[in-house]
């Protein structure tokens, strides 16, 4: 391989092809056409994240320093305790990332974390990363020279990028708006051959102190996508690794895939209000749904089998009422085996200190009379750690959090849960 690798470096270099600034130069060209034509397209992210606990015996300092005395050793172990995923579509607007569901209907938040709750979520490798490094006011790169990657010799380039020019932010607290602005470094690397960006580097090596974080590393691979016909630089895989101050280690390992485009004036375009006028309809419109009243407790039966080795968060579900709606005069409202419409929305496996698998279901709409009725409702839990589990993120958006101990399992319309109207 390396003879190969040689042989191939070798032309280049008698002929004299690698002129640094000008490749540079093309490639920069390149990336910034393709960041202006970016929010033009959408891709699913499918994101599976990790945390590595620390278990040690003895003192230890922040980040990881290990103890310097001889009488007070390090003696620490890694172990994997809690994995989850889910599936995100993701596009860019006005310079920014925005993030929803996969396959809903509009993008929701510029916060994937007020998507899918806690946890490590990142951003920037859809294209702020690239605006910042390659964009009007890209810092000042060093060339490196020429480095096998995966096989293909290409031209590797350091950069750094200051805080006052950075788009890279970093919770440092619970409330909204506790972010800091993170000054980066790293390397990106170019096809000598197309002046294409094919792998991207950035590291924070000393985050603010008060975000209680020691390290964060992000690699991005690129590739073209074609897209009605014509090529996009788009990220094809994402590894982001963190070190918290307690000796914890993230993990988030991204795909991207099904990148499509659309106009960008749909991204933020309300959905039609099913009440609105339509010419076509009947001079005298059927009577509506009537709403459903808060303090009702229903029995939904799932509908859709999920497989708890392949579900994710993000994959929509449906269920059935098992009883009917009734009005507090007793009205029935829907029948037993209406369809009630919702997501999955978490799909996580526990390790440390026990092992079961919480799955997080919500259910947000019902079909009546041709009509899709939002329903509000807030999950009975039955279980100790399903009330454990349901904290104040996942009760004010309605997720109703279930624990299965033992080997993942298939569950069907065997499985019913029991929730409230609010």
């Amino acid at each position: 391989m390396r003879a190969w690798i040689l042989a191939a470096l070798l032309p280049l270099l008698l002929r004299g092809q690698i002129d640094a600034d000008a490749l540079l130069g093309k490639a920069r060209a390149r990336i910034v056409e393709n960041l202006a034509r970016l929010p033009k397209y959408t891709c699913v992210q499918t994101i599976r994240r990790a945390r590595y606990q620390l278990f040690y015996a003895g003192r230890r300092k922040p980040c990881g320093e290990p103890a310097k005395s001889a009488s007070a050793p390090n003696r620490a172990q890694l172990l994997l305790a809690w994995t989850d995923r889910f599936k995100l579509d993701v596009t860019v607007s006005e310079g920014t990332e925005i993030f929803s569901w996969a396959g809903a209907r509009q993008f929701q938040s510029a916060d994937a974390q007020e998507i899918v709750g806690g946890g490590l979520t990142g951003s920037g490798d859809f294209g702020p990363f690239l605006m910042d490094i390659f964009g009007g006011a890209a810092p000042q790169s060093h060339y490196v020279g020429l480095e096998p990657v995966e096989g293909h010799p290409l031209a590797a380039y350091q950069y750094q990028v200051p805080a006052s020019a950075s788009h890279y932010q970093i919770k440092v607290g619970d409330r909204r708006g506790d972010q800091a602005t993170l000054a980066y470094q790293g390397e990106f690397w170019i096809d000598p051959q197309s002046a294409e960006l094919r792998r991207l580097t950035i590291v924070v090596p000393n985050p603010p102190p008060h975000a209680e974080t020691c390290r964060v590393e992000t690699d991005i691979a690129y590739r073209p996508v074609p897209i009605a016909g014509a090529p996009v630089l788009l990220p094809e895989s994402t590894l982001l690794k963190l070190w918290d101050a307690d000796g914890s280690r993230y993990e988030n390992r991204i795909g991207y895939a099904s990148c499509r485009a659309f106009q960008s004036e749909s991204v933020f375009r309300p959905e039609v209000d099913a009440a609105a006028p339509n010419p076509a309809a009947p001079a005298t419109p059927p009577q509506p749904p009537p709403a459903i009243p808060a303090g009702l407790v229903l029995q939904i039966a799932l509908h859709t089998p999920i497989d708890m080795e392949t579900a994710f968060g993000g994959d929509p579900i449906e269920g059935q009422l098992e009883e009917p709606i009734r009005s507090p005069g007793g009205a029935v409202l829907a029948p037993a085996g209406a369809i009630v419409h919702g997501r999955i929305v978490r799909a996580e496996q526990h390790y440390v200190p026990s092992s079961y698998f919480a799955l997080g279901l919500r259910f947000d709409s019902l079909s009546l009379r041709g009509t899709e009725v939002p329903l509000s409702l807030e999950a009975v839990p039955h279980a100790l750690e399903e009330r454990m589990l349901m904290g104040a993120f996942e009760k004010s958006q309605g997720i109703g959090m279930f624990v299965f101990h033992g080997d993942p399992r298939v569950l069907d319309d065997g499985f019913d849960s029991e929730w409230r109207t609010k």
